[in-house]
């Protein structure tokens, strides 16, 4: 099997945003730019442009007219749901499309639990009055990256991992403790590290299992949203994650945000509805 100083070596070998998202990131993340600024940079690649204004016209956002130019996306939904929009092609095109025979793991289902989780989390946040929504989304599509990213470096570790997992209906990160293999958290916070995104992604990657790691961080409570996202959605969507037992839900980040009985009603509820307008980012 590989160690995880193996999987750190070969995490380099592994795509990086290119110039045009990497800029697209940049662009968004700067108060002081401008809509143009920011369409300029996402048309500088054709595909990628098409792709934002399909996913902004989808069911999900529910605008009553088409959007037609980046400049409208961009006014309508704001730079940070743009952004997540192009972070969301570059993933799916670069990690998700195609393979996944080697290991025997459906990508695509897989695919649907980075969405949904996304999503997830961005309902909870609504519902709690988290005040940058957005934020919530991009953290949420990310937590489980290190799950591809084994896939495609090491699809023999991953097939190992999964065959027990489906097998005794065990939750994948209690599989790989089992197996002292690198956990998925590590190897995911390691990639995002090296994509160059912000701390607070870093840490819900790393601590999405384990909440309480970061309590005392600035990124705490966004950690305890992913947390739960990612547990309720395992929840409704049993392996998609390729977690197979029931998912682990820490009383501490139940705690942190106050979520009573009845919220959680409320917000599984809301996701179902959500979930239905979601078609567009599952086809990419």
């Amino acid at each position: 099997m590989v160690s995880i100083d193996k999987l750190v070596e070969k995490i380099e070998e592994l795509p990086t945003p290119d110039f045009i998202v990497q800029k697209i990131i940049s662009v968004a993340s700067d108060p002081n730019a401008s809509v143009k600024e920011l369409a300029d940079s996402i048309m500088m690649d054709a595909s990628l442009s098409s792709k934002v204004l399909k996913l902004a016209n989808s069911a999900y956002y529910g605008i009553p007219r088409k959007i037609t130019v980046l400049n409208e996306a961009i006014m309508i939904l704001g730079f940070k749901t743009v952004r997540n929009l192009a972070m969301s092609v570059f993933t799916y095109n670069s990690l998700f499309a195609g393979g996944g025979e080697e290991s025997g793991i459906d990508r695509k289902s897989l695919w649907r639990h980075f969405v949904f989780t996304a999503i997830a989390s961005e309902a909870l946040g609504e519902i709690l009055g988290y005040p940058v929504k957005e934020e919530l989304f991009i953290n949420g599509l990310l937590h489980d990256i290190g799950k591809i990213a084994i896939d495609v470096m090491s699809p023999r570790m991953m097939k190992t991992i999964h065959e027990v997992a489906r097998g005794g209906k065990k939750n994948f990160l209690e599989v790989e403790e089992t197996l002292d293999l690198p956990p998925h958290t590590i190897v995911g916070a390691k990639l995002v590290e090296r994509w160059g995104l912000p701390e607070m992604i870093v840490q819900t990657v790393d601590g999405h299992h384990d909440p309480k790691k970061y309590s005392d961080s600035l990124s705490a409570e966004v950690v305890a949203i992913v947390h739960i996202a990612d547990a309720v959605v395992n929840t409704m969507y049993p392996g998609d994650s390729l977690s197979y037992g029931k998912p682990r839900l820490s009383p501490d980040a139940l705690n942190l945000l106050s979520l009573r009985p009845k919220m959680m009603k409320r917000y599984v509820e809301k996701l179902k509805e959500k979930f239905q307008k979601a078609g567009d980012f599952l086809e990419m």
